[in-house]
């Protein structure tokens, strides 16, 4: 009987092991912040085509972020309705991964030609951008898209993608803020650590904060 018993916890055991390898888990799904450890580049994650899946739902934005003749304010109407959606669903990942995406190529374009023509004007949306996601984050409570939104603060001070090293000391201040919008414990400590590294990225001192 003791040696029946035995085999059968293996055989559960083993069933547990294969499901577990077959079955998709949660954070694999557009619900998320689809960018992080993509690489230096923004246009997919791995085998995930993120910029190709949101081209279609914001035509206007990304169209105007890509097109490198466009100059002055952009509209971000489309993903700040999808971003502030209730209840929430896959359109406000969608809309913050379609912000991440726009930042991230407006920054890069931005450092990548100082003092050049188009340098200010990028660096001024590239920050307003990250103003969408900061004000989401007080008006929406739900966990799963705050986590998001730290998770996209968090890859664009990370210095994984082209040019964020050098920016990324400016995203202390914002993230700092975030703490007031928040009651979690563990989302506050979470805040705290990535002002933390945002302030000594790039030789960055917190005294002046």
């Amino acid at each position: 009987m003791k040696a029946a018993g035995s085999w059968a916890l293996v055989a559960a055991f083993t069933a547990a092991l294969l499901t577990a390898c077959v079955t998709p888990t949660a954070d694999t799904g557009p619900g998320r912040y689809r960018l992080t450890h993509s690489g230096e580049r923004w246009s997919e994650a791995g085998d995930d085509p993120v910029l190709d899946d949101l081209r279609p739902r914001y035509p206007v934005l990304l169209g105007q972020v890509f097109d490198a003749s466009t100059r002055g304010d952009f509209d971000t109407r489309s993903v700040r309705r999808d971003l502030e959606h209730v209840p929430v669903d896959r359109r406000n990942f969608d809309a913050l991964n379609a912000v991440a995406i726009s930042y991230f190529e407006l920054n890069h374009r931005a450092q990548a030609d100082p003092g050049g023509a188009g340098y200010f004007d990028n660096s001024f949306r590239a920050a307003k951008l990250l103003g969408v996601p900061w004000k989401a984050y007080g008006l929406m409570a739900d966990a799963a898209l705050r986590d998001a939104i730290l998770d996209f603060f968090e890859d664009a001070g990370s210095g994984e993608k082209l040019d964020t090293a050098t920016t990324a000391p400016r995203l202390a201040r914002i993230v700092a803020s975030l703490e007031a919008k928040e009651a979690d414990p563990g989302r506050r400590a979470r805040i705290e650590g990535l002002v933390r590294s945002l302030e000594t990225a790039g030789g960055f001192g917190g005294e002046d904060r």
